[in-house]
C-alpha cells in the first residue's frame, strides 16, 4: 500500500475517507480526472493521492489542514465563476462539508495510484526536444541540386524542382501555350485579363525576353497592389465591422486598406510592414506622412472580430488580447498561439508561459475605449485644414471669448447677442472632420501579466514576464525580452518577429507568396507550420526562397520576379502521360486554380466597360452603428467593395 500523506492517520480518518470521501470522489470527478481516461482534464488526477498532492495546471489540489486555502474546495463551493467543478452543478451542502471535514483533519488517503502517470501529466514541454523540428531551425543554405536535364533549368528554384522529379523517375510535363502562360500571369499579378492586344502582341514578340517584360510590366501596373493587397488583407483579417454582437462599423478602416494596398505598390520592405503592423504608433518617422502611414499601419490589431457590446470587460479586454496574440501567430509565424491560452499547446512545443508573455505585451497596449458599448482606440491623422475651416474655427472662438468676456462683467445684452451669433454661427459648420486612424497606444500602466489557469480571466496564476516564443530561439535563450519601463514591449517584439534569425517568419511569408503565384504552398497550411499542419514538400527549396528573401532587403516583387521567371511557373497543368504524382506534390504540372471572386467581378466590370476605375478613399456610401442589411451599389474594383463580417456582396458568398 502506498504510504499515506498523513503522518499515521487513525483508523476513525482512514473509515470516513472510505465511507463519506472517496464515494464523492469516485461519482462526481473520476469521470473527468482519473487515469481511466486519455487526459485528464487540466492534468489533475483525483483517484490517487499522488495525484491530488502533484496536481494539475493550477498547482496542487489540497493543502490538507487548509481546506479554505486549497483549490478543490474553493472549486466545489462555486465562489469563483472562473473555477467551479463540477461545470455543470453544485454538489449537496453534505458533500461540500464531508470534503472540508476530510481537509480539515489532514486530508488522509490511503489509495494506491500510477505515481508515474500522474508525473506524466504534469511533465510540461521539452522545449529542447521542439527545437529539433523543421520549423523552428533556422534556414540553412545549400548547393543547388544536381540534375540530369540541365537544359530544362530557367532558374535556380528549378534545380530543387527537378531534382525531386527525376529522384521519383518522373519528368515534368509540357509547357503552358503562350495565350495560357499570358491569362495566368495577369490574373496572378493583377486580378484582371490581358486585352486582345495585350495577347496579339504578347503571341507575336518571339524574343526570349518576352514574358519577363510582360511580368515587369504587370508588377509596376496600380491593379498589383490592389490584387496582391487583398491577398494580405485576407491574412491580416481585415473587415469594415467588427463581427460579434450586433457588429459594428469601422468607419475609418479603409485607410488601412489603402495602407496595405500602397505597401504593395511601392513594394515596402515585408520587415517593414510587420514593423508597422504591430508597433506603428511606436516607430520613429521623417515627416508628418511618415507618420500618418505608421498609425494607420498599427489599425492591424483592432481589426479583428471583437464584441464591443460585451457587459464584461474584464472578459472583453482578455477577448481582445487573445484575437491579438492569435492574429499576430498566425499571420507572422504560421502558428497556433491561441491554442496555449488554457494549457500548454497539445500539440506544439508551446507551453501555457509563452502565451501570456506574449499576452502580456498586448495587455500593456490601449486597444480599447471605456463605455457600455466599449469602443477603440483612434489617433488624430496630421492634415492640411482647410483655410474656410480655419476662419471659421477661429471666429467660433472668438465669440466664445466674448461670450465669457460678457458673463464676467455681467452684461446681459453682450451675454443675449453673442449667445445668438454663436447659435447661428454653430449651425453653419462646414462638414469637416479632423482625419483620424483605428490605432493603438502604450498603456499608461504597463507591465508583466499573469497566466490566467484554465484561460480563466479572474483566474490568476503565476506572474509572466513578457516575452517570445522559446522554442524559436537559440538553445538556452530564454524568451524575456530587455522592455524598459513604461514600455509595451511591442518595439521589442518587432524587432525579434522581423530579424532574419528568426526561424518562422521569411518561410511563412514566401509561403504565402509561392501559394498565390503556384495555386499550393510549399507547406500547403500557411497558417499553420506546427506539428498538426503540413510538412513542406520542398524544405530545401523553402530554405532557399526564405534567405533569398531576407538577401533581396525583404522585397516581395523580387521573390514573385523570380518564382514567375522559373520553368516549373510556365508548366502546363495538363496531366503529363503517364499519370503520375496524382496530388502534384512534386510539381510535375501546374496546380489548377479556381478564379476567386474578386477576379471574377472584376473581369465582368471591366469586359461590360461599366467598371468604375476610382481608387482608394472611403467606401461605405451609407454609415450607420451596423451593418446588417447594408445595400451594396458599387461597380468599383472588388476590393473597395466594402467588406464586412456580417453582410457580403452576394457575389462574394457565392463564390467565396
Amino acid at each position: 500500500m502506498a504510504p499515506c500523506l498523513v503522518a499515521n492517520p487513525s483508523a476513525q480518518d482512514l473509515e470516513f475517507f472510505e465511507s463519506r470521501v472517496r464515494p464523492i470522489l469516485a461519482e462526481h470527478c473520476y469521470e473527468c480526472h482519473s487515469e481511466d481516461i486519455n487526459e485528464a482534464e487540466g492534468h489533475l488526477l483525483l483517484d490517487s493521492a499522488q495525484g491530488w498532492k502533484l496536481g494539475g495546471d493550477s498547482g496542487p489540489a489540497l493543502i490538507p489542514g487548509q481546506p479554505d486555502a486549497s483549490l478543490l474546495i474553493r472549486a466545489i463551493g462555486h465562489a469563483d465563476p472562473d473555477l467551479q467543478m463540477p461545470p455543470k452543478y453544485r454538489l449537496k451542502a453534505n458533500e461540500i462539508e464531508a470534503l472540508r471535514q476530510w481537509v480539515a483533519t489532514g486530508a488522509a488517503d490511503p489509495r494506491e495510484g500510477n505515481a508515474d502517470l500522474a508525473v506524466k501529466e504534469r511533465e510540461g514541454i521539452d522545449i529542447a526536444q521542439g527545437r529539433t523540428f523543421w520549423a523552428f531551425q533556422l534556414p540553412v543554405a545549400g548547393p543547388l541540386p544536381e540534375v540530369r536535364a540541365e537544359r530544362w533549368l530557367q532558374g535556380d528554384i528549378d534545380h530543387f524542382v527537378l531534382n525531386k522529379i527525376e529522384e521519383s523517375g518522373l519528368s515534368p510535363g509540357a509547357d503552358a501555350d503562350k495565350r495560357t502562360l499570358l491569362r495566368r500571369a495577369y490574373f496572378d499579378l493583377i486580378g484582371l485579363p490581358p486585352t486582345p492586344a495585350q495577347i496579339r502582341d504578347f503571341l507575336d514578340d518571339s524574343s526570349s525576353d518576352a514574358f519577363a517584360a510582360v511580368v515587369e510590366s504587370l508588377l509596376a501596373r496600380p491593379e498589383f497592389g490592389e490584387r496582391w493587397g487583398r491577398h494580405w488583407l485576407d491574412v491580416a483579417r481585415f473587415a469594415e465591422s467588427s463581427g460579434g454582437g450586433r457588429s459594428l462599423m469601422f468607419p475609418h478602416a479603409w485607410r488601412f486598406r489603402d495602407y496595405v494596398i500602397d505597401s504593395f505598390n511601392s513594394d515596402k520592405p515585408y520587415d517593414e510592414l510587420i514593423k508597422e503592423h504591430l508597433a506603428g504608433d511606436l516607430l520613429q518617422w521623417s515627416d508628418p506622412a511618415e507618420r500618418n502611414e505608421h498609425l494607420v499601419a498599427s489599425g492591424y490589431l483592432v481589426l479583428g472580430a471583437i464584441n464591443y457590446e460585451l457587459q464584461d470587460k474584464e472578459l472583453l479586454r482578455m477577448e481582445t488580447i487573445d484575437e491579438q496574440v492569435s492574429a499576430m501567430g498566425r499571420t507572422f509565424l504560421g502558428m497556433t498561439l491561441d491554442c496555449a491560452r488554457c494549457h500548454d499547446h497539445k500539440f506544439d512545443p508551446i507551453p501555457t508561459t509563452d502565451y501570456y508573455a506574449l499576452a502580456g505585451i498586448f495587455g500593456s497596449t490601449e486597444s480599447l475605449v471605456p463605455g457600455n458599448v466599449s469602443g477603440y482606440v483612434t489617433q488624430r491623422l496630421h492634415a492640411e485644414v482647410p483655410l474656410h475651416v480655419v476662419a471659421y474655427r477661429r471666429e467660433l472662438e472668438d465669440l466664445k471669448v466674448a461670450l465669457k468676456s460678457g458673463e464676467a462683467a455681467n452684461d446681459k445684452s453682450v451675454v443675449s447677442r453673442v449667445k445668438e451669433e454663436l447659435k447661428t454661427k454653430e449651425k453653419q459648420a462646414p462638414s469637416y472632420e479632423d482625419p483620424v486612424a483605428m490605432s493603438v497606444r502604450d498603456a499608461a500602466e504597463a507591465a508583466d501579466g499573469y497566466v490566467h489557469i484554465r484561460g480563466g480571466v479572474r483566474n490568476q496564476g503565476a506572474k509572466v514576464p513578457r516575452g517570445v516564443l522559446t522554442v524559436a530561439l537559440p538553445a538556452g535563450e530564454t524568451g524575456a525580452l530587455p522592455i524598459g519601463d513604461g514600455e509595451s514591449g511591442r518595439r521589442q517584439l518587432v524587432d525579434w518577429i522581423a530579424s532574419k534569425d528568426n526561424p518562422l517568419t521569411a518561410r511563412v511569408m514566401v509561403n504565402r507568396i509561392w501559394l498565390h503565384l503556384m495555386g499550393q504552398g510549399i507547406v500547403r497550411t500557411p497558417d499553420n507550420f506546427g506539428s498538426t499542419g503540413e510538412l513542406p514538400s520542398h524544405p530545401e527549396l523553402l530554405d532557399y526562397l526564405a534567405l533569398k528573401f531576407v538577401s533581396a532587403g525583404w522585397s516581395t516583387k523580387a521573390m514573385i520576379r523570380e518564382i514567375m521567371l522559373s520553368h516549373v511557373y510556365r508548366l502546363s497543368s495538363e496531366l503529363p502521360p503517364p499519370a503520375s504524382d496524382p496530388e502534384n506534390r512534386l510539381l510535375t504540372r501546374a496546380h489548377r486554380k479556381r478564379l476567386q471572386a474578386e477576379a471574377l467581378r472584376d473581369s465582368m466590370l471591366v469586359l461590360s466597360g461599366s467598371l468604375d476605375p476610382e481608387r482608394g478613399g472611403r467606401t461605405i456610401r451609407k454609415l450607420a452603428d451596423y451593418d446588417l442589411g447594408y445595400s451594396f451599389d458599387t461597380h468599383r474594383r472588388s476590393v473597395y467593395v466594402p467588406w464586412f463580417r456580417n453582410s457580403m456582396l452576394d457575389m462574394f458568398e457565392v463564390f467565396d
